[in-house]
């Protein structure tokens, strides 16, 4: 698939992990909990794309970007967060936290549980990509580390990439299938209920039981560390960015567009900082 969207490619070799500043990070657990988690979330790409490559398999043209690019960056996103994460951190277990998630993790994460169409599942893969790309740009502006800096914004290039390709294979679907703006934005409502749930409770429970023994990760702990969060999400978030991404694939006419927008931004700010 020909894209206007030309990025730089890189490697792990070009993030100076020797230059990491350790002392500005390393006493700040939220920290090593939110790269440990992420890190795990994004090595399990390998299984996310096998569900999108069987849920689409007579698309040659996506099944061969899935295979050849978007698996391939994602899984480098978590191996690059978990080097920064042991080279900060180095007596954490990350392999045995790393299978844990994983076990708990997978019977979550099924080819029956994607979308009811193709389109609508790529308009969810926007949301998803939506709310990475969104996730990094956070890390990036809150980040006290310069490195940890430098690898969010190579990431975050990454995933609004994924994000152009996953809203043009929606627009091929789109064409057949003729979703109304109500049910596509639906689809987009659920994904996003659902947005940081299992996946993300289960990546900070493994690195937490995992870094400290004998002590249990709740669901009450979960809260309080989304709690903690929000001063980071209230003053580094980019609210309207995500909202132009989640609106994109519903294509409301300019004008409702202008209207609902600050409505919209107000709406996700209340809710994810809250």
């Amino acid at each position: 698939m020909p894209t206007d969207d030309v990025r730089p490619t890189w490697s792990l070799a070009d993030i100076p992990y020797a230059a990491i500043e350790k002392e500005k990070i390393i006493g700040n657990m939220d920290w090593f909990y939110l790269l440990a988690g992420a890190s795990f979330v994004e090595t399990l790409s390998d299984l996310y794309t096998r569900n999108l490559v069987d849920y689409y398999q007579e698309n040659v043209n996506a099944t061969a970007w899935l295979r050849q690019e978007w698996e391939i960056e994602e899984v480098q996103h978590g191996h690059a967060l978990r080097q920064y994460v042991l080279t900060v951190w180095p007596d954490f277990d990350w392999e045995r936290a790393y299978q844990g998630f994983v076990d708990a993790y997978v019977p979550y994460c099924r080819t029956e549980l994607l979308g009811p169409t193709h389109a609508l599942e790529m308009a969810s893969r926007c949301v998803v990509e939506t709310g990475t790309a969104s996730f990094y740009t956070m890390i990036q502006a809150a980040s006290p580390e310069a490195v940890l800096r430098q690898l969010a914004a190579r990431i975050r290039a990454d995933e609004i990439h994924h994000y152009k390709y996953f809203y043009r294979f929606f627009l091929q679907y789109q064409a057949r299938e003729k979703n109304s703006r109500w049910r596509i934005g639906r689809e987009l409502w659920k994904r996003v209920a659902e947005a940081d749930q299992e996946d993300s409770y289960l990546a900070l429970k493994n690195a937490f039981e995992v870094k400290n023994p004998g002590q249990q990760f709740s669901p009450e702990d979960f809260s309080a560390f989304r709690r903690r969060m929000g001063n980071w999400i209230s003053h580094h978030y980019p609210f309207d960015m995500a909202i132009k991404m989640l609106l994109k694939p519903i294509a409301l006419p300019p004008m409702l567009q202008k209207a609902a927008f600050p409505l919209l931004t107000r709406s996700a700010r209340r809710a994810i900082v809250h």
